[in-house]
């Protein structure tokens, strides 16, 4: 579903009092948004504060400039309000969507499947009761969950889990003297789960 672009603030001055047009433009007499908030209004006097500061910004001067920089932020915060509203009020409809006159997001592609985690390496780490666990990166991953529970791994073991966005991660606070079995699931779009096979530590020390 495509939605409307936030992040106003990061578009270029010029950029920005463009884009506020166009919306103004587009959303004055919109059959499909007869009540919004903020009101039209409201952005048409913000649009007008920014136009004139940046006009003063460019006569130089620190405190013009900061001046511009704070009506800026104020005008891109109204202007993810009325974004958020006027999705709301477009409950997905795209042709409410475009009509609003802002950047919309593309159209997202179909999202492939995510593969199997791969636990490439199981190692001791640099102090005691730790492990080193290392996986092979998964495209379209956006999260890995570490787990590992005590040997010897049965249908009642509890496993207990780490969050983690990187392929590497140290196991920490485990007893020494004893082997883990560990695995990995891993998350991906539109909740797309896989888990690893469970692989046997070493010894901790």
């Amino acid at each position: 579903m495509r939605r409307i672009k936030l992040g106003f603030l990061r578009y270029a001055d010029a950029k920005l009092l463009a884009i506020v047009e166009a919306c103004i433009t587009a959303l004055t007499g919109n059959i499909f948004y007869p009540v919004i908030t903020p009101s039209l209004a409201t952005v048409q006097t913000l649009f007008t504060e920014y136009s004139t500061s940046l006009a003063t910004a460019a006569e130089g001067g620190k405190t013009n400039v900061a001046a511009k920089n704070a009506k800026k932020k104020e005008l891109a915060a109204l202007m993810t309000s009325l974004a958020l509203c006027l999705m709301q009020l477009a409950d997905g409809d795209e042709l409410k969507l475009v009509s609003t006159g802002l950047p919309l997001t593309k159209t997202p592609s179909p999202v492939p499947p995510i593969g199997v985690p791969l636990i490439a390496k199981i190692e001791g780490g640099l102090s005691a009761g730790e492990l080193d666990v290392t996986i092979k990166r998964l495209p379209g991953a956006i999260l890995y969950v570490y787990q590992y529970t005590l040997d010897p791994l049965t249908e009642n073991s509890e496993w207990i889990s780490q969050n983690s966005t990187y392929v590497k991660l140290t196991l920490t606070g485990l007893e020494n003297g004893k082997r883990y079995w560990i695995r990995v699931v891993a998350y991906g779009s539109n909740e797309q789960m896989t888990i690893s096979d469970p692989q046997l530590s070493r010894v901790v020390q």
